[in-house]
């Protein structure tokens, strides 16, 4: 089982996605785009993602737990310009990137959930972590990290190149916050999950704001 919370904040953002794309903290639910929500996570196949029609600025957190069924070549998870533009947060292979600023060695396994998190700072600062830990980060001088007024488009890819760079997978929960996580707080959300009735929580020392439950495979 997942345990998570979320601390209070002017745009925070918590979306459970337990057959709802509602979000818990009142703001607008996600928009679908022909995926299949479940009890537990939202299904999707290639650009069949989710929309999340707020503006998150250039200041914010995304955490989310989310799983590639095969990985191949591109395919989108984070699009920042209303899907005008190529770049975004991808994987490639079996690997992690930010296309066309950064790429992470580490590995990206077929059909296992994982924990992203990416930070966005006052200063620019992007930081890009995996269950927990920073894979690296870049400063974001040409603000391609900036969503500005876009919203937030998730496993769907751009119109440049015929949204093909897209694949089939799952999400088990988004949630955003209206400033960047220390690496700490990052940190404190992550430990080992060996069996499914194991406890994570996110964002530990924050304030317990909405509490759910869910189950997540090993990671």
């Amino acid at each position: 089982m997942l345990a998570i919370s979320s601390a209070a904040g002017a745009s925070d953002h918590l979306y459970t996605l337990n057959g709802t794309l509602a979000d818990s903290l009142g703001g607008p639910a996600l928009v679908d785009h022909g995926g299949s929500l479940g009890p537990t996570s939202y299904s999707f196949g290639p650009n069949q993602g989710l929309t999340m029609n707020v503006a998150l600025g250039g200041v914010y957190t995304i955490d989310m737990v989310m799983t590639f069924d095969v990985h191949g070549g591109w395919q989108k998870i984070i699009d920042f310009s209303n899907l005008a533009l190529d770049y975004g947060m991808y994987t490639v292979g079996n690997q992690w990137n930010f296309y066309n600023v950064a790429g992470f060695s580490n590995n990206a396994l077929d059909g296992q959930p994982a924990r992203l998190t990416i930070t966005r700072d006052s200063s620019a600062n992007v930081t890009v972590y995996l269950n927990g830990a920073s894979m690296g980060g870049f400063v974001d001088s040409s603000g391609k990290a900036n969503f500005g007024a876009n919203p937030a488009n998730f496993f769907i890819d751009d119109f440049v190149t015929g949204q093909r760079e897209a694949a089939s997978g799952n999400v088990d929960y988004i949630a955003t916050f209206d400033r960047a996580l220390t690496a700490d707080e990052v940190r404190a959300g992550v430990s080992p999950v060996p069996e499914p009735s194991s406890g994570v929580m996110l964002g530990a020392g924050l304030g317990l704001l909405a509490l759910l439950r869910r189950r997540v495979a090993r990671i």
